[in-house]
């Protein structure tokens, strides 16, 4: 919502509940305020990307928290120790300056468990994300322990307790989760990239079961070189960049039943960014913004406008989106916020 210079009863109707209700109906996906990165080099930690943002570029001095996901306006961190182990989960809701403070699952043992990837999403019920914040929230956490086996739970913070650990493997292969690469949360399950290019894990919310499926690969791209969405339509999708063209598809089933990957759009980034794409590093599902890395840095792509702008010089990015109406959310400075580990936090 765009920043006005109005008198105070046209300010105060503006800044209603009831107007700002109808703007995210109408708009239905929330705006993409910004981004994390996990890159010690770069000056800002969380960049804005919109004036109505209700951050300033930052850098904190918590050097030992690590973004691992953001969705439905809440940031999942994690506390590292000295020797870069993990210490706890942290749930933050930005906007309305609220932390809780999570335990690790138990099947956690650092080093043993090196590559593991976590996904924070709303549980509360009936809820359409168009503007949620807080409780009821869960986490799934995955993990790859020494034997190559996948391991995964979820917490409840209505139950503050993780759940039972579920696990699964391959007869010849082990499950390595990507931890640097998006999830993707599609219908009643969260999809989380392997090193392998012929399967991924999939964690049933409701079952609260893990998974291995098979999926098609994609011609001619690796595993590291795609990223997990969900499309428009509700079903699992990715993106990849083939030469110049940044490619969406989409999973479908052929009329055998087999299931197969379908194109659904190309983009042509030759004429749009000032040197050649290499790969996406991720996306702001609902309003077609991609981060593309190239030479020259990383770059958004608006894939409505065609615009393009330079953001960063990192790899390992987590756009955040929520709507924000200035003068009306709980906001603090950044810098308060980013204090997390030393107040305001409810261990639950």
């Amino acid at each position: 919502m765009p920043r006005l210079l109005v008198c105070k009863p046209w300010r105060s109707r503006l800044t209603g509940p009831a107007f700002s209700r109808l703007y995210r109906e109408f708009h239905r996906a929330p705006p993409l305020l910004g981004f994390f990165e996990n890159d010690e080099t770069v000056f800002c930690w969380f960049a804005p990307l919109t004036p109505t943002s209700p951050f300033l570029p930052v850098h904190p001095s918590q050097s030992d928290l690590f973004t691992l996901d953001a969705r439905h306006g809440l940031v999942l961190l994690t506390a590292l120790g000295a020797d870069g182990e993990p210490l706890c989960l942290i749930v933050w809701d930005p906007i309305f300056h609220r932390q809780w403070l999570l335990p690790l699952p138990e099947f956690v043992d650092y080093p043993t468990v090196p590559d593991c990837a976590a996904a924070v999403l709303c549980a509360a019920d009936g809820c359409d994300h168009i503007d949620c914040h807080g409780n009821p929230f869960r986490v799934v956490y995955v993990g790859t322990d020494e034997d190559g086996v996948a391991q995964a739970c979820v917490y409840s913070s209505e139950d503050r307790s993780w759940s039972p650990v579920t696990s699964c493997e391959h007869t010849d292969l082990p499950l390595l989760v990507i931890s640097s690469r998006p999830n993707a949360l599609v219908g009643d399950a969260v999809y989380f990239l392997c090193h392998q290019e012929t399967f991924i894990l999939q964690y049933d919310l409701f079952n609260q079961e893990l998974s291995m499926i098979y999926w098609p690969p994609l011609p001619k791209c690796k595993c590291g070189e795609y990223i997990v969405m969900p499309t428009e339509d509700g079903v699992l999708g990715c993106a990849t960049l083939k030469e110049s063209k940044l490619e969406l598809w989409s999973m479908e089933a052929g009329t055998d039943g087999a299931v197969k990957w379908a194109i659904r759009r190309v983009v042509e980034l030759e004429n749009l960014l000032p040197s050649p794409p290499r790969y996406a590093i991720s996306c702001a599902n609902g309003v077609d913004v991609f981060f593309v890395r190239t030479d020259l840095g990383t770059f958004t792509v608006e894939l409505n406008s065609g615009r393009v702008k330079k953001v960063s010089n990192s790899t390992n990015i987590i756009p955040y989106m929520s709507f924000y109406t200035p003068g009306t959310s709980i906001v603090k400075p950044v810098q308060a916020c980013l204090s997390l580990l030393s107040y305001d936090l409810q261990i639950i």
